[in-house]
């Protein structure tokens, strides 16, 4: 089951705040395929954009945050 995590952070020399979509896939055993999908920005989507360097440290915060959602917000079975 594909899901996704979104949250807003900053990057760049000017710090401008951009919207990162988070995918992952989820079974009983946890999840796992864990990546970034988008980088919104004004309305945009602008992963293509960044430079590696850029990419590479937005992805680290992701998956920290990710794994920190997890820890605090287990979801329950409806």
């Amino acid at each position: 089951m594909e899901s996704t995590y979104k949250f807003d952070t900053t990057t760049g020399a000017g710090s401008e705040i951009v919207t990162i979509v988070y995918e992952y896939s989820s079974d009983e055993d946890g999840t796992y395929n864990e990546s970034i999908r988008e980088i919104w920005f004004e309305g945009r989507n602008c992963i293509g954009l960044l430079s590696d360097e850029q990419y590479k440290e937005l992805d680290i915060e992701a998956a920290m945050r990710f794994q920190n959602h997890k820890l605090n917000y287990k979801t329950e079975d409806v």
